[in-house]
């Protein structure tokens, strides 16, 4: 892949990221607000966690889908979070996808 393939790739992730944390704000929804809140909690701790531990903090079962690995993503490019491995998830929609570890950058930089 060259960089300039990279580089848009890049741009159209940000910009769908863009869009689920948009549609998660609407007026009549609180998910992205749970989910960020739960996210800092997670951050704060200093442990590792998954999405799952996230979906589980934030209680947003009911949210889309492309929530929380919209603002797991936001979070690693902002670096917040730093990924540290893989699992497998056990929600059924999970299995068979990538799934991460991660842990606050400021854990992984004193872990060092």
């Amino acid at each position: 892949m060259s960089a300039g393939q990279l580089a848009l790739g890049l741009a159209d992730r940000h910009e769908g990221q863009a869009a689920a944390l948009a549609a998660a704000t609407a007026g009549h929804r609180d998910h992205r607000h749970r989910v960020e809140a739960a996210l800092a909690q997670l951050i704060a701790a200093g442990r590792e966690f998954t999405a799952d531990d996230l979906r589980r903090v934030a209680d947003v079962s009911d949210a889309r889908p492309n929530l929380l690995p919209s603002v797991l993503g936001c979070a690693a490019r902002d670096g917040l979070i730093v990924r540290v491995g893989d699992y497998a998830s056990r929600r059924r929609p999970r299995r068979g996808s990538r799934n991460g570890t991660w842990i606050a950058a400021t854990a992984s930089e004193s872990a060092a």
